[in-house]
């Protein structure tokens, strides 16, 4: 008899790591027998493409969260994961209610043997209801418990939580279920295992993770469309090694024309190869060069095995693959997660550099964003001129690449004899015993 495994990744946002983790872990297992299906795709419908059942969902959950896919070029400040899910609608109730029958009755229906979550708290409570083991994926700041764990450069008494704590909306759900509430947000997340996508060697600087039973490190999980055939593109291409760039700034949905076209344009000024992927905003009106090759959504590890320097957006996954793949980058975040993500993994390990980066003003309590490359000594404003100062400095430090290789063993030694049928085994033998 086939075993039937849930997934349940995030489903309030636009980003893909979360999706895309889940694929590649599903992919294995299904590699090894499993029945995988999806409580949610993305709007690519990437699960269905990838041959996966995704049950259909109704009313609210799987929207995607207000204002974060349609302000392009702003600033995002969210200083936590309580901050993240009150924007979602859980400080109410109502709406955590809501979220998990739906997840209970699909549970219910599908029985899976165990359940895998990421950052999808309502599955998490579903699946402890009907006694389901549960299997918890994430970023490291998912489960930490301190205000700023999503913006740790901004001192925490300083932190301010424009919404009311979803905590007291949890602990009203959780008790609707008979079941004990949970004492912070992250212990909403919390598994019969719990799976961090880092290396315990990368994490050495922040705060300590919780005590829990069986939380672990796994390494980088990130998913690569099968369909991609830029490896095999870059191989052809045969650009000089030296100065090859790949740029990414995620999906998409963030970054203005003007923003990536500046990237571009000053990486060709800088005298680089540029391979640039869209994301799923499709073609984007890039100058003509021999020099420049793009493709839409590639995936990640093609252009950061390929690449010399990667220019990127911060997001977690794209971070720990630039270090996975030993190559410096380049990080110009749109988002306090991912200014967090180039700061603690690239930055403060010499990996990397931060394109700009924001503090807060202390009149005025606004966040306040750097010019591009501060501490360059470039006194034309144009973000063109500014980004191939950038680039050049970057390809000219070769401390930042030897660095990025060092990282890179760790997560390597974190994924060997990793296997995701183990935790299932783990999680149910934990749950049985209560």
């Amino acid at each position: 008899m086939t075993t039937s495994i849930g997934f349940f990744p995030w489903s309030h946002g636009v980003g893909f790591g979360y999706i895309g983790r889940h694929l590649e872990i599903a992919g294995r297992l299904r590699d090894q027998g499993y029945e995988c299906w999806f409580a949610c795709d993305s709007r690519e419908r990437i699960v269905e493409r990838c041959g996966f059942r995704v049950v259909s969902g109704s009313g609210q959950h799987g929207v995607a969260v207000p204002d974060m896919g349609r302000r392009q070029g702003d600033y995002v400040s969210i200083a936590n994961l309580d901050v993240c899910f009150a924007i979602a609608g859980y400080a109410r109730a109502a709406r955590v209610c809501e979220d998990t029958a739906h997840d209970f009755r699909m549970m219910q229906e599908l029985r899976p043997a165990a359940v895998f979550v990421d950052m999808q708290p309502t599955a998490v409570l579903a699946a402890r209801a009907l006694g389901l083991p549960v299997i918890s994926t994430g970023d490291s700041d998912f489960f930490r418990e301190t205000q700023n764990s999503w913006m740790p450069w901004i001192p925490e008494g300083e932190v301010r939580n424009p919404y009311p704590s979803c905590l007291p909306a949890f602990g009203e759900a959780y008790r609707q279920y008979s079941l004990r509430p949970p004492r912070t947000i992250s212990e909403t997340l919390r598994g019969d295992v719990t799976l961090i996508a880092s290396a315990a060697e990368l994490e050495r600087s922040q705060p300590p993770l919780p005590s829990w039973e069986a939380i672990k490190y796994m390494g980088l999980v990130a998913w690569e469309p099968p369909w991609s055939t830029a490896t095999e593109e870059l191989a052809e291409w045969n650009a000089p090694a030296g100065k090859r760039v790949f740029i990414t700034l995620g999906h998409g949905g963030k970054n203005t024309e003007g923003q990536l076209q500046s990237v571009i344009d000053g990486s060709l000024d800088a005298g680089a190869h540029v391979f640039l992927s869209t994301g799923f905003r499709g073609e984007t009106g890039s100058q003509n060069s021999d020099r420049l090759r793009v493709g839409e959504f590639v995936g990640i590890r093609a252009g950061t095995d390929w690449a010399d320097l990667v220019i990127a957006h911060g997001g977690y996954s794209t971070v720990l693959n630039c270090l996975r793949s030993g190559k410096a980058s380049i990080h110009l975040p749109f988002m306090s997660e991912q200014e967090a993500n180039a700061r603690i993994f690239v930055e403060d390990n010499g990996a990397g550099l931060l394109a700009r980066r924001t503090s807060l003003d202390s009149t005025t309590r606004h966040f306040v964003q750097s010019d591009l490359f501060p501490e360059l000594p470039v006194e034309d404003e144009d973000p063109r001129v500014r980004w191939a100062a950038g680039v050049d400095h970057a390809l000219s430090l070769k401390s930042l690449q030897l660095s990025a290789r060092r990282l890179a063993g760790y997560l390597q030694a974190a994924e060997c004899d990793f296997t995701f049928e183990a935790q299932i085994e783990e999680a149910v033998a934990r749950n049985d015993r209560g």
